[in-house]
């Protein structure tokens, strides 16, 4: 991580001022992890010497979400050898935002902190969060000003994506943010109460309020291990956050049905006016096969917004839950 002073940004209007908080907080860190037995230690080790550092009474919770590889005997080793280790293992992997459903599902205390067991969010910025806390915000996000092993496509496409999610969500998302993020306890009851089972943490984190802030900070390299974090989940967090924040896809199958219709009106004006002027009307051939390509093409758009949406309220009528708890080994529970 840079050496740069980190900030701390407020994000939107105060719907209260802010309240600066004394005393030592409970602090609690959620961590899920997929296939990363390579980091774990070492991440533990890095986050116990920032923790222990801010003197604060601090537990965390593993979620292991369906790993492949070692990651469930390192975390059963890591809870064998330090109290404050709790760990829960999913029965299969639900992804990312599932794993930090259980989490923050399990954790009680004045603060919570979710982060990934990589090491990309650096542990050096919960200070600057705790000190966020400390002035009185009750949810305090992240935002990576640059990652390290970031290709050239993926930031240009995520620039993008985020540009298209601001300009139509009903939603203010913050660009380039992460699920490297503090909630205070009241923010937590307030996100883990929505009944929704499709989450998506960094748009609910915004929907439900409160006092925020962002703090930015400079992402590094994986410490060990490959990223399993690819194009097919990041089209589909972005997909997630298009439609399950957004109308505007409904609204455009009005927009282009009325163009169409104004098109249509337009072409029958000119072949009257062709008609009454005595004027040869040109063989139709090409507008009539341009009318019926275009008409097809927005009705399977159309049809297609439609069937995402239907699939959205699917998912959520059927009410399943959002993850399986395979084994739990969360101390005082």
């Amino acid at each position: 991580m840079s050496d740069r002073a980190l900030t701390i940004e407020q994000v939107g209007p105060l719907p209260i001022p802010l309240e600066p908080r004394a005393g030592s907080p409970k602090v609690v860190l959620v961590v899920p992890a997929h296939n990363e037995e390579e980091v774990l230690a070492l991440a533990f080790a890095e986050i116990s010497k920032v923790m222990d550092s801010l003197g604060v009474d601090w537990s965390i919770i593993f979620v292991n979400d369906g790993s492949r590889d070692s990651t469930l005997r390192v975390l059963e080793e890591l809870y064998r050898g330090d109290d404050r280790v709790s760990y829960i293992s999913l029965s299969r992997n639900f992804g990312h935002q599932s794993a930090l459903a259980a989490g923050l599902d399990n954790a009680v205390g004045d603060v919570v902190i979710t982060l990934d067991a990589d090491l990309q969010h650096p542990p050096e910025v919960i200070p600057t969060l705790l000190e966020a806390w400390r002035q009185g915000y009750d949810i305090v996000h992240t935002r990576k000003v640059e990652t390290a092993e970031l290709g050239g496509l993926r930031r240009f496409l995520t620039r993008v994506a985020y540009g298209a999610i601001g300009a139509t969500a009903n939603v203010e998302f913050i660009a380039q943010a992460s699920d490297f993020r503090l909630l205070d306890a009241r923010a937590q009851q307030a996100i883990r109460e929505l009944p929704e089972r499709g989450r998506l943490y960094r748009g609910l984190s915004r929907w439900v309020g409160f006092r925020q802030a962002v703090v930015p900070f400079q992402a590094g390299r994986r410490a060990a291990g490959s990223p399993s974090y690819g194009f097919r989940q990041l089209a589909s967090l972005f997909g997630r956050a298009f439609f399950d924040f957004s109308n505007v896809p409904l609204r455009a199958a009005l927009v282009l049905g009325t163009v169409a219709i104004l098109l249509c009106m337009a072409y029958l004006v000119f072949v009257l006016v062709a008609w009454i002027a005595g004027k040869a009307i040109p063989p139709g051939y090409v507008s009539l096969i341009f009318a019926f390509a275009f008409l097809s093409s927005v009705n399977l758009t159309m049809i297609g917004v439609l069937g995402v949406y239907i699939a959205r309220i699917h998912e959520e009528v059927r009410a399943r839950p959002t993850y399986l708890v395979a084994q739990s080994r969360v101390r005082g529970s």
